[in-house]
């Protein structure tokens, strides 16, 4: 049994970002961690791809560069039926894919000195008095402080037989080849939020993000349901998501369609066990927008401090570690992002209310950007009244 100091679990945004954060502490600290992932890099991963401002700022602060192919995004449009609001912001939204992004951040960590293990499958997770045993399909470990960053449907939480939830949204998407001067989210650098499908039950939106794959410009399309109220009638999420793409003339049999979960945060939730961390998708992400990247890199800067901590006072119960994610940068967004999913999902069904919550959304906003100026990462939205996405 091969004796490990910090074993983290999931070579993703989340687990790098750990890894990262521990070896800005100093040399020793990377030496001291094992990153395994049964993936080999780069490997496919279903998602937006959008690295916002909140997520640069975590990468320039790690001393990283942003270099994985991408599209930037100069301005966001926000639909509902008869109203648009733009969004103008420098560089708001980083375009990229996940599979070039992510193998990026193995490359990082490595030239720092972290050893990833890639192609390495854990097959069986034990708690023991000194540690957590982790089993996996080439060798055996005991790990004294473990990081859980292997996503939505974690097998080391169900390994620790972590409490089963249902906090689960759904996305699904397609990729469509474009040409970039017939597109203007390509041509303006725009990326495209459409609520309107909140009056047929979905609690999401759908999406249209300009990206390269390959270097060729293609646009990513997805829909996202965080499925917040349980209560509410489901919608059929496929036949939605066909509905949308032919309003903008395509058809959704042309396209490989794919899916995937996103497990979203709870301030209820539990977040540590001794010797045990919970980050990224396996922690709790946004049920608002799905937005996961921002989010998995920060949870890796509030486990790193918490590791670190727990070394240094000789304590592995990590027993302070909910109060850490619910106040660090970042991450405390979470728990009010939740209060606004909550709230805004709803809104269909209070017709008077959402009729004034789309007039005055720009003057809640700066309210917002006045109140938590940290929250907000755009400048104040101009109102139209009339979808753009009718007239472009």
């Amino acid at each position: 049994m091969r004796e490990v100091d910090i074993m983290i679990v999931g070579a993703g945004p989340s687990g790098m970002s750990t890894a990262l954060h521990l070896a800005q502490q100093g040399p020793k600290w990377a030496e001291r961690t094992v990153v395994v992932d049964k993936a080999i890099y780069p490997r496919e991963k279903l998602c937006g791809g959008a690295v916002s401002l909140f997520g640069t700022r975590i990468l320039e602060n790690l001393g990283l560069d942003f270099e994985p192919n991408h599209v930037t995004v100069n301005e966001i449009r926000i639909l509902f039926e008869d109203y648009t609001y733009i969004f103008p912001e420098k560089s708001i939204l980083r375009i990229t894919r996940r599979d070039e992004f992510d193998h990026w951040l193995v490359r990082c960590g490595e030239k720092r000195g972290i050893e990833v293990r890639q192609g390495e499958e854990v097959i069986e997770v034990v708690a023991e008095s000194q540690g957590i045993k982790v089993t996996t399909d080439s060798d055996t470990y005991l790990a004294k402080v473990l990081v859980a960053a292997d996503g939505a449907n974690s097998f080391v939480k169900r390994q620790l037989k972590w409490s089963n939830d249902s906090r689960i949204a759904h996305l699904l998407e397609i990729m469509t080849p474009e040409n970039p001067e017939e597109r203007f989210e390509f041509r303006e650098g725009v990326a495209v939020f459409d609520f309107t499908p909140m009056m047929k039950g979905l609690q999401g939106y759908y999406w249209d993000f300009p990206n390269l794959v390959n270097g060729k410009p293609t646009m990513n399309r997805g829909v996202f349901d965080s499925r917040i109220h349980r209560d509410l009638p489901r919608i059929h999420l496929k036949d939605e998501f066909e509905v949308q793409l032919s309003r903008r003339g395509r058809n959704l049999s042309e396209y490989h369609l794919k899916g995937h979960p996103i497990h979203w945060f709870d301030a209820k939730a539990e977040f540590s066990r001794p010797h045990t961390l919970l980050v990224g998708d396996a922690a709790g992400t946004d049920p608002l927008l799905g937005e996961g990247i921002p989010f998995a890199l920060a949870y890796g800067g509030a486990a790193a401090l918490e590791i670190v901590e727990g070394w240094e006072r000789g304590d592995f119960s990590f027993s302070t570690y909910k109060a850490r994610v619910l106040e660090y940068s970042l991450l405390e967004q979470l728990r009010h992002r939740a209060s606004v999913a909550r709230f805004l999902y709803r809104l269909p069904k209070r017709p008077w209310l959402l009729k004034y919550f789309l007039k005055f959304f720009p003057d809640i906003f700066n309210f917002l950007a006045k109140y938590k100026p940290r929250y907000i990462p755009a400048k104040s939205p101009r109102m139209i009244r009339g979808n753009l996405m009718d007239t472009q």
